[in-house]
């Protein structure tokens, strides 16, 4: 017998946990099914270890949950934003059932909804269900990675965790988002030779005129300015490089520049750029 419910939710991270917010909020019944152990399982296991926020602290504005600690300007870190989740889900006992996969989403004889099948073996009959697994969650090589010799090590930024995770050698770090420059920047300060190969991701300052760019970007959304998802031109839109930003070390201004200044080599972006954020260490020489 299915258990019935209004809404299922499928993941608990940020997006998931905001669902439920407003779905408590309204009084209607819904689960949230999250197949790791705790809630945001990305912040927890796809980080690197010095990982930070590209937004202030003050800019964490979850629903119903504004940040409330005690250093509004500064970002926060990947332990920081799991407890910061696990006192969200708390604040409103969000119902989440942890350890279940959910293994299918079938159409609902009649078109009356959906059932939810799951590993666990429970299945549900929801009138909705919301899918809030995230849109980058999960890699995605193309065959040309097939191709390098078993020499080069190949590391998808997922899997990367410091510098001292990476065999000795040059690096060569394909995509220059706001990932792809973070990393470069970090093993460039570890004395790392780092080949990066650039897309076209922009650049933004972290402050202007003496505030954080994300102050700017409030005051344009204040202004009514921002699209949101539907209104945009092209559904591709959505995923968009990002523009290169730190938080770490308290926040600074990331560019090619001063990346290029500091000793990264940049490489044109016609070759590799549809391997983006994929890591190749390269034995000590500059890669052919």
């Amino acid at each position: 017998m299915s258990e019935r419910v209004e809404v299922v939710v499928i993941g608990a991270g940020q997006a998931g946990l905001a669902i439920s917010y407003y779905l408590t909020q309204q009084g209607r019944t819904h689960v949230i099914l999250e197949r790791d152990t705790q809630v945001g399982s990305a912040w927890r296991h796809g980080r690197w270890d010095s990982f930070t926020l590209v937004i202030p602290n003050w800019a964490v504005r979850l629903p119903g949950f504004p940040y409330r600690g005690d250093d509004p300007d500064g970002f926060m870190e990947c332990s920081e934003i799991v407890s910061h989740l696990e006192q969200y889900a708390s604040s409103f006992g969000a119902p989440v059932r942890f350890g279940v996969t959910v293994t299918a989403v079938d159409p609902a004889p009649g078109g009356s909804g959906y059932f939810v099948s799951t590993s666990s073996g429970d299945t549900y009959a929801a009138a909705n269900v919301v899918v809030a697994t995230g849109s980058f969650q999960f890699p995605r090589p193309t065959k040309l990675a097939e191709a390098f010799p078993p020499n080069i090590s190949q590391m998808h930024s997922s899997c990367y965790r410091n510098p001292d995770g990476l065999p000795p050698g040059a690096v060569l770090v394909v995509g220059s988002a706001d990932t792809g420059c973070q990393i470069a920047d970090e093993l460039c300060e570890r004395g790392r030779q780092v080949y990066l190969c650039v897309g076209r991701s922009s650049r933004r300052p972290r402050r202007y005129r003496g505030k954080d760019v994300a102050f700017w970007f409030w005051v344009v959304t204040l202004s009514g300015s921002v699209q949101t998802a539907d209104q945009l031109p092209d559904p591709g839109a959505r995923f968009a490089a990002n523009p290169h930003l730190t938080g770490k070390n308290g926040g600074y201004t990331l560019n090619l520049h001063q990346l290029a200044r500091n000793g990264v080599v940049l490489l044109g972006s016609r070759l590799p750029s549809f391997l983006a954020a994929f890591y190749w260490q390269v034995g000590g020489t500059a890669p052919r």
